[in-house]
């Protein structure tokens, strides 16, 4: 929106050089009458009125001055805006400006608003951020972190289109407890409780095969499980888990279409007054101009609606895993896409369950095997890009 304020200054000029033009053009005509009844200053025709310009740059705070604060000049009537200090008395609209408070920063030659000036110190406008302007009605920003991998490898910048795809495990718990399957049992006791455990209802666990219920099996309770018919025996056999529950990984898009405010961390030289540098400095050592380098974005932030800020900021919170994918700047479709689980690879990317061999690799591969990456980039190696 930054293009916007340059229009609103070019336009102001052309109506400056229009003005001047005209007053160039006509200032050797006679002066019309006023109309009858209505007050008017010596030299002011009637096609025209007084606004009031600022006649040197005002801080944001300062009070007015009376001396070359304001220059009040002629205007063509018809062009004067409502919001500008206008009238047909010199004098009065001076006193109107000069001594009040500016509650915004006015450059030398724009035209003077009510709404630039204040009585009270404590009522100033902030002019704001750029970053506030780029963001449409309706619509919000949020910052998430991000990381080579999930940024499309650094190549996002201001402006880019977007869209977010989470990733998180899930896992089956006790709707009551709120705690991961399976429960522990225990052996409901008599209703009228023992001597050693007292009251109704009252339970004890239970260890097959041991007596001592508080007895444990090197370091560990027994496991639970549930019972099971062996179908070679056609025996009961007690099953237990060989590990706890394993969760299970769901992917899906987010958000879609998302706009890229800002990569990395905003500039802060209009708040420090300075630029930030940030430092490479090993822990307990002075900061040296030997160990700045360049600090590679590990945040961004979108331009959303309300609604996905919020699953944004959940997800975060969540610990979700993020990755923004890039679109093209001239896609707007709107398309649906359906969760990616483990079920979902198999039934539509044709992938085969692998058979249950007689031989098998050695050593046994228990994960798959990923390059190494390394995240920390030299800059020097990337030529000080």
């Amino acid at each position: 929106m930054r293009g916007g304020r340059v229009l609103m200054l070019l336009a102001i000029i052309i109506l400056l050089v229009v003005l001047a033009a005209y007053l160039m053009l006509g200032g050797n005509e006679e002066p019309a009458q006023p109309e009858e009844g209505g007050p008017m200053q010596p030299g002011l025709s009637a096609d025209m009125v007084f606004v009031v310009v600022a006649g040197q740059d005002i801080s944001r705070g300062s009070i007015i001055p009376e001396q070359d604060g304001v220059v009040v000049s002629q205007m063509p009537r018809d062009l004067v805006i409502e919001t500008m200090i206008s009238g047909e008395d010199e004098e009065e609209l001076k006193e109107r400006v000069v001594g009040r408070r500016a509650r915004m920063d006015i450059a030398r030659g724009i035209f003077i608003t009510e709404g630039m000036l204040t009585e009270e110190a404590g009522d100033l406008l902030g002019v704001g951020s750029d970053a506030a302007m780029a963001i449409e009605p309706g619509y919000t920003a949020i910052t998430i972190p991000w990381t080579r991998i999930s940024g499309v490898a650094y190549a996002l910048r201001k402006g880019d289109q977007v869209d977010v795809l989470v990733s998180f495990l899930i896992v089956s718990v006790d709707a009551d407890f709120q705690t991961v399957l399976p429960n522990e049992t225990t052996a409901l006791s008599a209703l009228g409780g023992t001597p050693q455990l007292f009251g109704p209802h009252v339970t004890a666990p239970v260890y097959p095969g041991i007596e001592d219920p508080t007895r444990r099996i090197d370091g560990e309770y027994w496991p639970y499980g549930r019972v099971d018919i062996d179908p070679l025996l056609d025996l009961p056999v007690h099953v237990v888990p060989s590990e706890s529950q394993r969760p299970r990984l769901v992917s899906q898009r987010l958000i879609e279409n998302a706009t890229v405010l800002e990569v990395g961390t905003f500039p802060l030289r209009d708040v420090m007054g300075h630029d930030v540098v940030i430092l490479d400095t090993p822990e307990g050592e002075e900061p040296t101009t030997e160990n700045v380098e360049e600090s590679l974005p590990d945040i961004i932030t979108l331009i959303v609606t309300p609604q996905d800020a919020l699953a944004l900021n959940w997800a975060v919170k969540a610990g979700a895993d993020l990755v923004l994918t890039l679109r093209s700047p001239d896609d707007t479709t709107i398309t649906d896409t359906s969760s990616i689980t483990l079920q979902y690879l198999l039934d539509n990317y044709n992938i085969t369950v692998p058979a249950k061999l007689p031989f098998a690799l050695t050593p046994a591969i228990n994960q798959p095997i990923v390059p190494f990456i390394d995240y920390k980039v030299n800059v020097e190696e990337r030529g000080g890009e």
